[in-house]
């Protein structure tokens, strides 16, 4: 496939990423405000108890061969036999093993509820990890556009919709259980429609699946690990109650970003894959991809962190209110994660997979540390162990690629400088907004949050080349100049420097 080739379909795989990305955060948003207004802390923290372990267990199934076969360069047939039967061999073993240990874990969390629906969702994992292969065969070809639909639908309307009726009709966590089976089962037979790949399992086939897969694998354990070992010891160490409250600023913060960086983390890995070795290349696009994801996340969630209290009164109600603490700092972990996941893609997508594993190990081990030695303190203090352990991973991360691609720290400086300038400026828009204000009604009052965005906003439109950089403000200029965006981009580039 020629660069111009891989370059097109990436920026339409992009363009349909983003866009369905953008849908599902809103769907996401939508169908999270109707839940957390219907179900109690305690139910949110049943329902993410339990996703630990299922989540855990799928990892440890998928066994990395959705990405053996996205960053295979010749892919056959058997390939494809090969990853299904091994997947689908795991995904039942590991099914049995959660089923046989539901009771152990429902009393490691310190509720006995938790073990019917450890079984229930154990039954989910084979489901799993055969739509995860055909979703793979889909972004191996840059197919977006479709996994887009799909992922909208089965979030939307079969999770966010039977979750809704059921929880309407108070059955409580179980209503979060069930929407989650009906998205999977609906992603599983989208997914295949589309890809339409082999369904004959075997075991034997080229080894080299086996070897990125295992190491993928481990990749993504240890990645898994520092998602979801923040949650797994608040829910340990201080309750499911206060693991509700934690899930519920984690899925405000965290959760809607992750949609929008699964599809740069995706498309960036399966290019990077495509151009073996065209490191001019590769280094251009990482820059380009940075400096876009730095934009979009670190203005709003450094703001974000900083009025906490009332995004949370505005969005959820005032009974999620003490998650606030919470919130401000995952916010602000928000946009170290961004930056991580696209460079741990671009290693990965170059084969450095085991660079990527070393960075994100220690700082796992540096992540669990933080929680164990804080834990007779509020989960108030223990909660900034997670900004720190992903600052730590990041600066790994960075060390490896700075190598790997040459770049130099001014090349970094200029791929986030747009997105420093802009949260400095909505920082100190709502800063001073607040101190001038003789009442803050309890902190709750939106107009220093609403004077900190319209402070983003305005400068975005009147520095907005300076804001983007060259290669990035050149990049939407080819791309999007001549499409329905076209009048609005001319305006806003309208300074060109």
């Amino acid at each position: 496939m020629s660069l111009n080739s891989i370059s097109s379909r990436s920026t339409r795989a992009l363009t349909w990423g983003v866009a369905g990305a953008i849908g599902k955060v809103v769907a996401q948003l939508m169908v999270q405000i109707t839940l957390a207004r219907l179900l109690d802390p305690l139910a949110f923290g049943q329902y993410t108890a339990v996703l630990l372990v299922y989540g855990l267990g799928y990892n440890i199934a998928d066994g990395g061969f959705g990405s053996a076969l996205i960053q295979k360069k010749e892919l056959h047939t058997g390939d494809v036999s090969m990853a299904l039967g091994w997947s689908l061999l795991s995904a039942i073993v590991i099914s049995l093993l959660i089923i046989a240990c539901s009771d152990t874990f429902a009393h490691l969390m310190g509720d006995a509820t938790l073990a019917l629906i450890f079984k229930v969702c154990a039954l989910l994992i084979p489901f799993q990890v055969v739509s995860n292969i055909s979703s793979s065969l889909l972004r191996r070809e840059l197919h977006m556009r479709g996994i887009q639909i799909i992922q909208f639908l089965a979030y939307f309307v079969f999770f966010g919709g039977l979750a809704t009726a059921l929880a309407l009709m108070g059955y409580g966590v179980w209503s979060l259980v069930a929407g989650f089976a009906a998205q999977t089962v609906f992603s599983l037979v989208a997914t295949y429609w589309l890809a339409r790949h082999t369904l004959r399992p075997r075991l034997q086939g080229d080894s080299t699946l086996v070897h990125f897969g295992l190491k993928s694998m481990a990749t993504e354990l240890t990645g898994s690990a520092m998602d979801t070992v923040d949650r797994l010891l608040v829910g340990k160490f201080w309750g499911i109650y206060s693991l509700g409250l934690y899930s519920v600023a984690y899925n405000l913060s965290k959760a809607p970003v992750a949609l929008l960086l699964s599809t740069a983390q995706s498309i960036t890995f399966a290019s990077t894959a495509r151009l073996h070795g065209n490191w001019s290349a590769v280094r251009k696009g990482y820059l380009i991809v940075l400096s876009a994801v730095v934009l979009t996340t670190l203005p709003v969630f450094t703001l974000a962190a900083f009025e906490s209290g009332t995004v949370l009164h505005i969005i959820y109600g005032q009974k999620w209110i003490k998650a606030a603490p919470y919130m401000t700092a995952l916010a602000l972990t928000v946009p170290l994660i961004s930056m991580c996941a696209v460079t741990a893609a671009i290693l990965r997508g170059s084969g450095q997979v085991g660079q990527e594993l070393r960075g994100t190990m220690i700082s796992t081990v540096a992540l669990i540390a933080g929680f164990l030695l804080l834990q007779h303190e509020s989960l108030v203090v223990a909660v900034w162990s997670v900004p720190l352990s992903y600052l730590l991973r990041f600066l790994i991360l960075q060390d490896t690629i700075r190598h790997r691609l040459g770049l130099h720290f001014s090349d970094l400086i200029l791929a986030c400088r747009g997105a420093l300038v802009m949260s400095a400026t909505g920082l100190c828009m709502a800063v001073l907004v607040r101190s001038s204000l003789q009442t803050t009604a309890g902190g709750l009052d939106a107009l220093p949050l609403l004077a900190g965005c319209c402070a983003i906003a305005g400068l975005f439109m009147l520095r907005f080349n300076w804001l983007l950089g060259a290669p990035l403000a050149e990049m939407v200029r080819q791309k999007f100049s001549a499409g329905p965006f076209g009048p609005a981009l001319d305006w806003l580039q309208r300074g060109r420097i």
